[in-house]
């Protein structure tokens, strides 16, 4: 790896745990891209499921009263899990263009502006979309590592307040990365090169974090959601050119 491809790592890392920090989401959707651009779409996905565990854990641990809450969203949690555990399956036998494809619509569906795609349905509603929630999230989770355009504009739409609307989906997230870690372990995906790469990727992933949370409500919206989207743009273009033009 040369100095500018790890340059490149650690500025998209930290720009992904700053934004996981401060929303609960971002980290894959952002590093994701990047991975893939440096080590190749199939890695980046196997190699990004470590740090979205260790954040995930540090966001849940800041409150236990997510729990309570977490008891009425059962069927999004079952139908999550057994998503996921089908997109590890995918993952598995997937090449690397089908997946360029895949994080390439992943990023347009955010960009596009996720939080539509459920809209503001009505209790009944909401009821219906659960599990259909859960589990298309849970199938994003386990191919991409990037579900956050369903699950969480499923929780915009809900209205909940900022702070249980980041603990709650780093919850969800951390259910749903526990059973992709297994899952792909179990499949023989987590060879010692790409475990070695997951775990340095925490180092820059975890200080970002920390600014996160410490700077939770204070950030200029605006102006991060533009940088996070000349990041993306960036980052997609290069995927890619790496994987169809290179």
């Amino acid at each position: 790896m040369g100095a500018l491809q790890l340059l490149t790592l650690v500025v998209g890392l930290g720009i992904a745990g700053l934004a996981k920090g401060a929303t609960a989401m971002g980290l894959p959707l952002i590093a994701t891209p990047i991975l893939a651009s440096v080590f190749g779409p199939k890695q980046a996905v196997v190699i990004i499921t470590i740090p979205i565990f260790v954040a995930n854990t540090l966001l849940v641990l800041q409150s236990w009263r997510v729990f309570g809450y977490l008891r009425t969203l059962l069927p999004l949690i079952v139908a999550n899990a057994i998503g996921t555990f089908l997109g590890a399956l995918l993952l598995a036998g997937l090449d690397q263009k089908t997946f360029a494809i895949l994080i390439t619509a992943m990023v347009v569906l955010f960009l596009a502006r996720g939080d539509r795609i459920v809209g503001d349905p009505g209790a009944r509603r909401a009821q219906l979309l659960t599990p259909v929630v859960g589990f298309l999230g849970g199938v994003m989770q386990g191919t991409t590592s990037i579900s956050s355009p369903v699950i969480g504009s499923f929780f915009h739409a809900m209205k909940l307040p900022p702070r249980e609307y980041v603990i709650t989906l780093a919850a969800v997230f951390q259910l749903s990365s526990a059973v992709q870690l297994v899952s792909y372990t179990g499949l023989g995906l987590f060879t010692p090169d790409l475990l070695a790469l997951g775990v340095i990727a925490c180092i820059p992933m975890l200080i970002a974090l920390m600014a996160g949370i410490a700077v939770r409500g204070r950030l200029d919206q605006v102006r991060f959601r533009q940088v996070i989207v000349v990041l993306l743009v960036a980052s997609v273009a290069n995927l890619l050119w790496r994987t169809f033009g290179a």
